[in-house]
């Protein structure tokens, strides 16, 4: 295949067809001509012998068309400049007329030989390309598939992950109530609201595609689904920027904190007493040398009579003071001040792609 080039001429200009391809094959037989003329009279009985070459490469080089017309041209030529009598189309002697038939015939030929062979190359030449195309086609299908394999893999390990995951929290969370549960009734009713916390922040897991799940659709979340919404009664102040992302790995037990505060102060705390009113604030900082993003929440209950309660202990004072430090390294308080819980959490949140980890 590589040697296909040597007899394939491909010159734009000359492609067959074109108008430069039968000017190519004028000029040709007017080459051959001048050449035939000027050693005529040195030689007697070669009188095609320049225009074999001149149809030939016009053929080549311009394709059937051009070869056909070149050696019509030829043929016209020989009659008129080379034959008695000359400057005339009128052939006197037979043998002249048979030897221009021949010519054609053979000429006739060779065109269809060269035209055929340059048509199998162009064929073969645009097989080449189609399947290069095809090549690189399936090599980027290729990668793409090992991309996607690759994808499928990871998303398959954090499926895993968060499986095990869920189970051990599911677990933790069924030990914890079944520990602070003085009733089966009790203990159903709690585990049972638990779970329903657990399963609103898978759902906004999995949107993780569209976005991070942020703080604010966090709370919200935790206060509709208590039926509070934020400023109802002026009980609630809601103080804080909206889109602040978190990380996917401390969604969930940031949605569980969410959850038992805002339970505890409805069935205790500052959203169950008349006088009660809860204030949370939070804003986004960056801190340290390395320029890592912090969330800050203060969770502030006031106008509360304090009596023994599970918000002393509990669950979520658990997530506070112990789960949130260990796995994520927040910095926390938990107190039971004279008027109501008051509660801080500074927790590390994304800051892109490459903060988004287990």
């Amino acid at each position: 295949m590589r040697r296909l080039p040597l007899i394939y001429v491909d010159v734009p200009a000359l492609r067959p067809g074109t108008v430069g391809s039968y000017g190519l094959a004028v000029v040709a037989v007017a080459i051959a001509t001048a050449l035939q003329l000027a050693i005529t009279p040195y030689v007697e009985g070669v009188q095609y012998v320049t225009f074999f070459p001149a149809v030939i490469i016009t053929t080549l080089m311009s394709g059937l068309g051009a070869g056909l017309f070149c050696l019509v041209l030829s043929a016209g030529a020989a009659a008129f400049f080379l034959f008695t009598p000359r400057f005339s189309f009128y052939i006197e002697h037979l043998s002249d007329l048979l030897t221009i038939l021949l010519f054609i015939l053979m000429t006739f030929s060779i065109v269809i030989l060269i035209a055929g062979m340059r048509f199998a190359i162009e064929r073969c030449q645009e097989t080449v390309h189609n399947l290069e195309q095809h090549a690189v086609a399936l090599q980027q299908q290729s990668v793409a598939l090992r991309e996607t394999e690759e994808r499928l893999t990871l998303a398959a390990a954090e499926l895993q992950h968060r499986t095990r995951n869920l189970i051990s929290v599911v677990g933790t969370i069924a030990d914890n109530t079944l520990r602070t549960s003085k009733t089966f009734d009790e203990f159903k009713a709690r585990y049972h609201q638990r779970l329903q916390a657990l399963g609103r922040a898978q759902g906004l897991l999995s949107r993780k595609k569209e976005g991070r799940v942020t703080f604010d659709e966090l709370i919200n979340a935790e206060l509709s689904a208590q039926s509070v919404r934020g400023g109802e009664n002026g009980s609630i102040t809601l103080d804080g920027p909206k889109g602040i992302p978190l990380r996917s790995g401390t969604v969930q037990t940031v949605a569980m904190v969410m959850h038992e505060l805002v339970a505890n102060a409805v069935k205790y705390g500052a959203l169950k007493q008349p006088n009660g009113h809860l204030t949370v604030r939070w804003h986004l900082e960056t801190s340290g040398k390395d320029g890592k993003q912090w969330l800050h929440l203060d969770w502030k209950e006031s106008g509360v009579e304090i009596t023994p309660s599970p918000q002393a202990t509990g669950q979520g004072r658990a997530l506070i003071e112990q789960a949130l430090p260990y796995q994520f390294g927040a910095h926390t308080t938990f107190a039971l001040e004279k008027d109501g819980v008051h509660c801080t959490i500074s927790l590390p949140v994304s800051e892109g792609e490459a903060a988004d980890a287990f």
